[in-house]
Formats: structure tokens, C-alpha cells, sequence
């Protein structure tokens, strides 16, 4: 190899991986792989590892080549500590590849950093072949965009700033794309003081500097990245725990809105105490937007049902929520709701109660999983005045309500994503951030469950309908409330549907045959929640389209993936990419119809420039004129967007 005008490690990798690839053509035979692992490593560990390895599946005999590479590399340097690190490595990744099916290092690339806009706003792909020529509307999708902040690592994914990515299909082959972040004021803040100025709710906190009496260290940021809803033509870009931005749909640039950080208030639809959580969603029944906010207190956790009526004005059903009284501090992942009831689950958590009292706590520093404890289900009457049923149940822990419906009077059936335990995920560890370190292969295993319960005896049943590892579950939004044949999820990895991990495929459950028709990208795909888009006229459940954007970690790339609904497993019908990688998103939704034209797409954009300009020139000041640093904040500044 070396003779031949390889490089020394390219040299040294593949001739420990050449046996393998004279072995077996594209699979090498996992005692193979044991074998040279055990070389490489060069003591009793890695014969160790090497057994495990043939204990589990094989390895792709590529993958073997770029894991032992950097271990050839660091041997030619005679670093023996890297030599260490790089056997340690090696073998980790084949036994991370072997047992989960995918790819650590890739997956952990996609939390990439995107440039803040693009240099026109806005791009277009012309002549992209096999669109389907019935798919006009726009794709949008939410999700983390940045993960540092002025060189600083934020502690947990989840506290990055939202980055809305809109995606329009024209229906002529023709792909208008744009992305940006969603102006928060805190992005606003840390962009100008070029610092982390608020703490996240995941467990980052302020960055030391400003000046010596700053209340905004100790507000909870909000980033606006949890998910979108779009209705009645308007796009909102949501938090759990904050109200929403409103999102101008042409440019994906951030409206002004009526809150003195510049969310919305929708018109004063949500109260001071109300927000939108990233599930709102359409009820198929009565065509309100179904809507659900939560408040933690030290005493009680107070729960808001509300609906919103069609209309420009977003008027609610009633003048005030149905609201529900949990005792003690806790927190709900979702609601469900059925042409009668709104739904809930109260998961198996204990507070720390002293934590709790000392007020504007976060999450995590207050709950922990209780492995003794059951859930229990809250019915809320969807009627002003109506009842409250309670009904204690498992100790499951509910993470999405894929749908509910009422087969008769007095009987509910709740298809979950249920996981075995409740986990934020990774938590802050020196210097590190936890994607870098966390394994998600290791994450509560979920599946989707179905929960049937007699309201009046307050008993239930429940039984497994798919028992791979799956999140972002929805359903034809014209069943949601009602009776449904499908399911749609995002899956990960794993051949046997036994092992955790990221989402990346895409699969359709038939929850009457138990059949699971799925598509899984390669080990280094990772993809986000599939969006279903009904056929124009169809009538069938299934008739239609699955789109989703795969980002792939070992070219850096992302594409776009249409998939047809009636034959998933069939993979992509069409599969284009993007220009800029995009980093992993959260919670994605279709907009029907909403086609924007170039001449319109330009003159907004030359709109948002302008006000970016105007407001910026206005922040610069507005930045050191307060004492206390508790100013309002790049608000009230006679800018529409930025």
C-alpha cells in the first residue's frame, strides 16, 4: 500500500481491514472483525470486545477501515497515550455499530452550526425530478440551529436557539428554500453582549460579565425551538414553556410581536399565565385548535385546556380554560383529546420540595423518576363546568399522544409513545457538552402503546402495538379525535427494533393488523418527525406522502426524502439536497397550498433587510441604557420582523 502512494495510516487501516474485505463482499463476519479488534487493541480488553462483537452482528467492513484508521495514524506518531485512546475508540465504535446500527460520531455531527441567514435570503432548486407533481404546499421544520455562543458550549441540545427551515413545493419540479433563526430576544441578547445572557431551561446557565446587577441572568431563555403550528395562514414557532413567535411564512424572519420580549399574545388569546405547547393540534371533529398550557408551582401544578375557534381572530371556545389542579410541583410531556374530553398523564416523578420552593426552578433540579410510583390519566371535560376523571394506571411514563377517540359513551382508547423511565437526557458535565459524551443507545426505550379505559368503573387495559423504538408519532389529521387505522413515526435504527437511539427512519403502523411498514436510512442518517400530506382528493387514510430531511453525518449533507405513505418500505419516491447541512431538527408541519412566488420572496426579504438594519442601529443603543440591565429589551423598536 505504501509502495502504491497510500498514506501510512490509510496504509496500516486497510491492511488490518483487508481480510475482512476478502471475506465477504460489503459485510465482514463479525469474528473476523473480533479478531483484528483484538489485534489492534493488543490485550485481554480487546479480545474481550472482540467476543462481544461476535456475540452481536457483523460490522460494515468500510466502517472497520475509518475506525481503525485514526488508531494507525497515532501509532505511526508514537503517541502511546493516543495509541490508548485510539484502541479505545476503535473498539467502542465497532461494538456502538454492531449493537445499535448506527453511527455514534455521525450522529453526534449534526449538531452543526448553520450560518444565521442566507446570503439572498432565500434559494431555489429548479428542475428536481420525480416530485410528485400533486405535492404543492410548504414543508416547515423547527428544531436547536446553534449550540455555541460566542465560544462557549451551550450544556444541553435543547437550549439552542430555533432555527425554522421552510421548504415549498411549486409543483413543477421547482423548490423554494429558505432557513433562520427565530429572534428571540434572547438570541438578540448573547448576538449583541456576545455572551450567554439568560440561563436555559436545560440546565445552561448565564454567562459570567455584564453588569453588576443583571436580573436577566436569572430569567429562563426562551428560544423559541420546540416545535410550529400553522393555522388559519399564520406560523408560529412555539416553546413549552414561553408563548410563541410568530413566523413570517415568505422569509422564515420573526414578526413583533404584542409581549414586551417580542412573542405573541395571538390577539390576547393567551393570558399572561397561558402558552402553546409544540403538540397543539386540530381536533377533526369540530375543526378547533386544541391547545393545552401547564404551570409549575411548589404547591401545585396548574393545567390549561383551552380551544380556539376558526377564525382570523383566534377566539377561544370560552372565555376561560378548563383548568385542572395537580398537587405538588411535576410537569405533563403532551395531551390528547377526543370529541368529549381533553386528556392527560401525570408521570411517576417525586419533587424535591425544597427546590421547589426556592421558586423559577428548573425541570431537572427539581423532578427525578420515582421507580415506585404509577402514572394516572386526567380526564378534563371539554364543556365549561363538565366533570374530572381521574384513573391511576402504570408506571409507564407518556412521552406523545399519538391520538384518543370514544368507541362508545364512557370509553376512551389512547395510542402513547410510552417509555420504560423518564429522562431529560444529558445533563451538564465540565466542559463538555452532553451530546459529546452522552450514548444515545442508552436513552428510555419507548414504544407505541394502547391504553383502553372504562371511565365509569376507572378501570383499563393496555396492550403493545409496536414494540420498536419510536418518537414523533401523528396521525391523517382528518382522524385526529376519531377512529384511526395508522400511525406515523420516526424510528431509529436498530434491525431488531429492540435498541434505543436517534430518529431516522420513517414507519407506518397499522394498529388493526400489527403490521409495520418501514424505511431506514443508512447508519449514518438521522432524520426528524415525517410529515404526512394527504393526496388531494383521496379518501383513504394512507394516500399520501411522508417527507421528511435526513441529515447524513459522514458527508455532512442533508436531503430531503418524499416518501409514499402506501408503500413506505418501498424508500424514497424522491430525494434531493440541500445546499447547507442542516443540523437535527424537533417537530415539523405542512402548510397546503402555500406556494410563495419569487417577486414575493424578494420584496419581503428586502423588507426584513430593512428592518434588520433599522433594528439594529436601535439595539446598539438600547444595550447600555439601563442600570439594572431590565430594560425592554429590543421590543418596542417600530420594526414588523427581524
Amino acid at each position: 500500500q505504501l509502495q502504491a502512494g497510500a498514506t501510512p495510516p490509510q496504509a496500516m487501516a486497510t491492511g488490518f481491514a483487508s481480510p475482512l474485505l476478502s471475506a465477504a463482499p460489503g459485510r465482514a463476519p463479525a469474528r473476523v472483525v473480533a479478531a483484528h479488534v483484538a489485534h489492534l487493541a493488543g490485550s485481554a480488553s480487546g479480545v474481550q470486545a472482540g467476543a462481544a462483537v461476535g456475540a452481536s452482528r457483523s460490522g460494515a467492513a468500510s466502517g472497520v477501515v475509518v475506525a481503525l484508521s485514526a488508531a494507525a495514524a497515532a501509532l505511526l506518531c508514537g503517541q502511546r497515550s493516543a495509541v490508548r485512546r485510539a484502541r479505545r475508540r476503535a473498539v467502542r465504535s465497532l461494538l456502538a455499530r454492531a449493537a445499535t446500527g448506527f453511527d455514534v460520531a455521525a450522529w453526534r455531527s449534526g449538531f452543526c452550526e448553520v450560518e444565521p441567514n442566507l446570503d439572498g435570503g432565500y434559494y431555489f432548486l429548479e428542475g428536481v425530478t420525480d416530485i410528485p407533481a400533486d405535492l404543492r404546499g410548504t414543508f416547515f421544520r423547527n428544531g436547536p440551529g446553534n449550540f455555541e455562543v460566542h465560544g462557549r458550549k451551550i450544556s444541553h441540545q435543547m437550549d439552542g436557539d430555533g432555527l425554522v427551515l421552510g421548504i415549498s413545493f411549486c409543483g413543477d419540479g421547482t423548490v423554494a428554500i429558505r432557513h433562520r433563526f427565530v429572534q428571540t430576544i434572547g438570541l438578540l441578547r448573547d448576538t449583541m453582549e456576545k455572551r450567554l445572557v439568560s440561563k436555559g431551561m436545560f440546565g445552561t446557565e448565564a454567562s459570567e460579565g455584564g453588569k453588576l446587577i443583571d436580573m436577566r441572568k436569572g430569567e429562563l431563555k426562551n428560544t423559541g425551538n420546540s416545535g410550529l403550528l400553522w393555522w388559519q395562514g399564520r406560523l408560529l414557532a412555539l416553546w413549552d414553556y414561553g408563548k410563541p413567535f410568530e413566523i413570517d411564512p415568505y422569509t422564515v424572519g420573526t414578526m413583533l410581536g404584542s409581549e414586551d420580549n417580542g412573542a405573541t399574545s395571538v390577539g390576547g388569546m393567551l393570558e399572561s399565565s397561558m402558552n402553546l405547547v409544540s403538540s397543539s393540534r386540530v381536533c377533526a371533529t369540530t375543526g378547533n385548535l386544541m391547545c393545552f398550557a401547564q404551570s409549575s408551582g411548589a404547591l401545585n401544578t396548574d393545567l390549561n385546556f383551552f380551544e380556539v375557534t376558526p377564525s382570523e381572530t383566534w377566539e377561544r371556545r370560552y372565555g376561560y380554560p378548563c383548568r385542572s389542579k395537580v398537587k405538588g410541583f411535576t410537569t405533563f410531556a403532551d395531551f390528547g383529546f377526543t370529541p368529549n374530553w381533553f386528556v392527560a398523564s401525570k408521570p411517576p416523578l417525586k419533587p424535591d420540595s425544597v427546590a421547589a420552593g426556592m421558586g423559577n426552578q428548573r425541570i431537572f433540579e427539581v423532578l427525578s423518576y420515582d421507580l415506585g410510583a404509577v402514572s394516572e390519566l386526567l380526564f378534563v371535560s371539554r364543556e365549561k363546568g363538565g366533570p374530572e376523571i381521574r384513573v391511576p394506571i402504570d408506571g409507564l411514563v407518556f412521552k406523545e399522544f399519538a391520538n384518543a377517540y370514544e368507541p362508545e359513551a364512557g370509553r376512551v382508547v389512547l395510542d402513547v409513545v410510552a417509555a420504560d423511565r423518564w429522562d431529560l437526557g444529558g445533563r451538564p458535565s465540565g466542559a463538555a457538552a452532553p451530546w459529546e459524551t452522552e450514548d444515545p443507545s442508552t436513552r428510555p426505550r419507548t414504544k407505541l402503546v394502547r391504553y383502553e379505559v372504562d371511565l365509569n368503573a376507572k378501570t383499563w387495559t393496555r396492550r403493545d402495538l409496536c414494540g420498536e423504538h419510536l418518537e414523533f408519532a401523528s396521525v391523517n389529521a382528518s382522524v385526529a379525535g376519531k377512529p384511526h387505522r395508522y400511525v406515523f413515526a420516526a424510528l431509529a435504527h436498530g434491525a431488531s427494533g429492540d435498541e434505543a437511539g436517534p430518529a431516522a427512519g420513517v414507519a407506518k403502523i397499522d394498529v388493526v393488523s400489527g403490521a409495520v411498514d418501514k424505511w431506514v436510512p443508512g447508519p449514518t442518517e438521522f432524520g426528524g418527525q415525517p410529515v404526512f400530506v394527504p393526496r388531494p382528493g383521496s379518501s383513504d387514510e394512507d394516500d399520501g406522502y411522508l417527507i421528511n430531511v435526513i441529515f447524513d453525518g459522514a458527508t455532512s449533507r442533508s436531503d430531503v426524502v418524499i416518501l409514499d405513505a402506501r408503500s413506505v418500505s418501498s424508500g424514497p419516491v424522491c430525494r434531493f439536497a440541500l445546499k447547507d447541512p442542516m443540523p437535527h431538527g424537533t417537530r415539523a408541519v405542512w402548510a397546503p397550498d402555500f406556494i410563495p412566488t419569487e417577486k414575493e420572496m424578494k420584496r419581503k426579504t428586502t423588507l426584513l433587510k430593512m428592518f434588520r438594519k433599522k433594528s439594529g442601529a436601535w439595539n446598539a443603543w438600547s444595550s447600555g441604557a439601563s442600570i439594572l440591565a431590565q430594560d425592554v429589551f429590543f421590543a418596542k423598536q417600530g420594526t414588523k420582523m427581524r
